[in-house]
């Protein structure tokens, strides 16, 4: 008799911050037969860190972030939220043994499992992916990008005043540091993946060309995945009720929309054309330079390999 949980296709979307991963999530949440989960390994991750009290009393702004959340954490658990009540668990659950555990486990009804997360959160936890058949892809994106659009979300969720020139995002939070990014994760993940055999060819989108060419690239993933694609599936209900049926940490998903992280995602219902010119180098600031030369050899190789619009 055949393993149900071999028979159900566990696809790993890996990504960098504010590469519109979690705008393709919730579109991937229309595919018929599927179960997203969203960033589990990303919650271990943090969660451990804040737990590491002698990183954390280093510095008294580590110590402020982290009260902040905790005491938004503590008033999500007292209050019935607009997630309450679908698949999203508590966060306590969240450690990378049970996360493994729960990915090798069967998921009733589903034929197809999405677990959307970071590369940084997992490469140093290898052994707790789960013992199962899997696919492992990526969605990339432009250093100058990511690394812009991530700084900007900094600058606006820590209410920064002064000079936004001078500030470094590598110390405006717990779970940033410059040594996260003299290692390419993304590069290294996808290396790992295809030198052990998990994935001789990971499949690589770029999100610029899922934004202007959504059809040509989705249809592409999906079709070298297995999974049988539909031209409706490049529009999706712009409510935020498909959400509900994630499996992730519920506390995550109501922190990133209060604060307004996940805002556009949340609301999407298609990918939108970047009208946005790429940042010069020379337009880059300091705390971003002093990173970028880490991560930007490793995308443009990855880029060679994407699936590509033409």
């Amino acid at each position: 008799m055949s393993n149900p949980v071999d028979e159900q296709t566990r696809i790993f979307l890996w990504c960098w911050p504010r590469s519109i991963s979690t705008c393709l999530e919730k579109c991937l949440s229309f595919v018929e037969g599927i179960q997203p989960w969203h960033e589990p390994y990303t919650v271990a991750y943090n969660e451990e860190l804040i737990a590491n009290k002698a990183f954390m009393e280093q510095d008294d702004a580590l110590s402020a972030v982290v009260k902040q959340f905790t005491d938004m954490m503590n008033s999500i658990k007292e209050h019935p939220t607009e997630f309450t009540g679908g698949n999203l668990m508590p966060v306590e659950n969240f450690t990378f043994s049970w996360i493994k555990s729960q990915l090798e486990q069967e998921e009733p009804g589903k034929e197809y499992i999405l677990i959307k997360d970071s590369a940084m959160a997992i490469y140093d936890h290898l052994d707790a992916l789960p013992d199962v058949t899997t696919r492992h892809t990526f969605i990339i994106r432009h250093p100058y990008r990511f690394l812009k659009s991530w700084r900007k979300q900094f600058i606006r969720l820590g209410n920064i005043q002064g000079d936004p020139a001078e500030f470094d995002m590598f110390k405006a939070s717990p779970v940033m540091s410059e040594d996260m990014f003299t290692r390419d994760y993304m590069h290294l993940l996808w290396k790992h993946v295809k030198e052990s055999g998990k994935e001789p060819d990971p499949i690589i989108i770029d999100a610029e060309d899922l934004m202007n060419h959504p059809e040509i690239i989705l249809s592409g993933y999906l079709e070298a995945l297995g999974i049988p694609y539909h031209e409706r599936y490049v529009t999706w209900d712009e409510s935020e009720r498909s959400i509900k049926t994630w499996k992730g940490a519920l506390e995550q998903i109501v922190i990133g929309k209060r604060t307004g992280y996940f805002e556009k995602a949340f609301k999407s219902s298609r990918f939108l054309p970047n009208t946005h010119v790429m940042p010069k180098r020379e337009e880059l600031t300091k705390d971003i330079l002093r990173m970028v030369d880490h991560v930007l050899p490793g995308y443009e190789e990855m880029f060679e390999h994407r699936i590509k619009p033409e």
